[in-house]
């Protein structure tokens, strides 16, 4: 049985991951993967939904650091659903929070992600049009 598997689908401009059981090695990278493959894609908002995820261990935690790094630089959103109350308060103490919004479910940050502004780009200098 693959214990990383990772599925995705788009709704509107949001792209959702769904982490499904382990998420170490192999699955993190899967995870990190798909992220960077709807980045390129110019899908900015993102969701990694976290209902059927049964273990989130070091190598995870430090593949979702990089997650975070590249939606941001990317000028994204990114945001995180369904965590077990262990892994909200694991994320929270890592800081993750002050990065990443962590939601109750699915719908709710589809919702927040709907209120942000589409990505348009990175913002250029304005260059002054007097001579």
């Amino acid at each position: 049985m693959d214990r990383s598997f990772v599925v995705i689908k788009e709704i509107g401009d949001c792209g959702i991951i769904y982490a499904n059981g382990y998420l170490n090695g192999l699955g993190a990278e899967r995870l990190e993967e798909e992220c960077e493959q709807l980045l390129r894609e110019g899908i900015k908002k993102i969701v990694v939904n976290f209902k059927k995820t049964e273990l989130i261990n070091s190598i995870g935690i430090s593949v979702l650091i990089g997650i975070i790094e590249k939606v941001r630089s990317a000028g994204g959103h990114l945001g995180f659903c369904n965590l077990e109350k262990v892994h909200a308060e694991t994320f929270e103490m890592l800081g993750f929070t002050k990065y990443v919004p962590i939601f109750p479910s699915e719908e709710e940050a589809l919702i927040s992600m709907e209120k942000r502004p589409p990505y348009r780009g990175r913002a250029s200098r304005k260059e002054g049009s007097d001579g």
